[in-house]
């Protein structure tokens, strides 16, 4: 058998239920609780406390995972009711629920405190955006979101699964990490191309834009110098998404206003990084021959540009950008840690190499 054969990912891959504990935290919940072993999604929970969110655990044992965790569940949410009298909490259920078949959600209801609750079971097993799914289900069953931005996280969030499996790391077999390409080099190279034109695509997923948004002023920065063409598509706009995407849209928008950059063309929501193929369709998008794609750059075809710079994080996705025709990849490693707990744009390896040369 080859790598090619398979028809499924070999390479590690998102969890599900980490991703349902930050759509919990962007819709503003800031107490969280984790139905299952207290190892469960350490990381994830660790970095959540970066943004102010408080996690808990149930710290199932295998006992518990025999008989059922209900108790533990009832005492937990009890203790969180007792001690914060939060008006939102969220209660995610790990695979150990999904395979005895808790029923979570009756759970909460027997706690009774007056908390509103926000309770999923998710299995480990699935694509990463089911766990976020499952979360605005719920969400909407439970009247935090209204009909219409139900429906449009949905389809937001297929189209993102659809991304990745068919242009970024979900893809079949086993995809190789590679370095990004040396990034002085590829400043030098974007400071030249900016006098002849450059078309920069900010494409963030959601809180990446605190970092993904400092590339964007500084070749602000270097077009100005050297008196070149910048035209800067973003998608900041506020008026779509879960309530801290909107908010995390509002402040970095005004904070590029403040520092003279003025957004050409927003191109959509936060959450809506996996449409950014639509912005090449747009009328008034200008017809330069260089593009700078920031974010997640595996949403659009950079075979349009002779040449194109695809700005992301991550080494497997370094080598999906180059297999898609991108004639220089950078690697902001880390974009994600970097960001969390952050309101105000931080600053990023690309942004300071294109500074050190001016």
């Amino acid at each position: 058998m080859r790598l090619e054969s398979i028809s499924f990912p070999i390479h590690p891959r998102p969890s599900p239920i980490a991703a349902a504990l930050y759509t919990l935290r962007d819709l503003n919940c800031k107490y969280i609780v984790l139905h299952g072993p207290p190892s469960c999604n350490f990381r994830a929970m660790r970095l959540l406390e970066k943004d102010g969110v408080k996690v808990f655990t149930t710290s199932m044992s295998d006992m518990d995972v025999i008989l059922g965790g209900k108790e533990k569940l009832i005492s937990v949410l009890r203790l969180i009711y007792s001690e914060f009298k939060p008006d939102l909490i969220g209660v995610v259920g790990t695979c150990c629920t999904t395979i005895t078949g808790e029923d979570v959600e009756a759970e909460v209801i027997e706690a009774g405190i007056n908390s509103k609750i926000i309770a999923v079971n998710i299995s480990g097993c699935w694509d990463n955006t089911e766990g976020a799914i499952k979360v605005v289900e719920a969400a909407f069953r439970m009247g935090v979101i209204d009909e219409k931005e139900f429906r449009r996280q949905i389809s937001v969030l297929r189209a993102a699964t659809e991304v990745e499996k068919s242009r970024g790391v979900a893809m079949p077999g086993y995809i190789t990490p590679s370095k990004g390409d040396d990034i002085n080099y590829v400043a030098k190279e974007v400071l030249e191309r900016l006098k002849y034109g450059v078309l920069v695509i900010l494409n963030a997923k959601k809180e990446t834009a605190y970092l993904y948004s400092d590339i964007v002023l500084a070749l602000k920065e270097a077009s100005d110098k050297v008196g070149g063409r910048m035209f800067l598509t973003a998608n900041l706009m506020s008026d779509r998404g879960l309530p801290k995407v909107r908010e995390d849209a509002t402040r970095i928008l005004l904070e590029l206003k403040r520092n003279g950059l003025k957004v050409d063309l927003l191109s959509g929501g936060l959450d809506e990084y996996a449409l950014a193929y639509r912005i090449l369709e747009l009328p008034g998008i200008p017809d330069f021959d260089s593009a700078v794609v920031i974010g997640v750059p595996q949403a659009l075809d950079p075979r349009r540009f002779d040449y194109s710079v695809g700005v992301s994080s991550g080494e497997r996705t370094m080598t999906r950008l180059r297999t898609l025709g991108y004639t220089r990849v950078i690697n902001e490693e880390a974009a994600h840690i970097n960001v969390l707990g952050k309101r105000r744009i931080v600053r990023s390896q690309f942004g300071t190499a294109i500074r050190r040369l001016l």
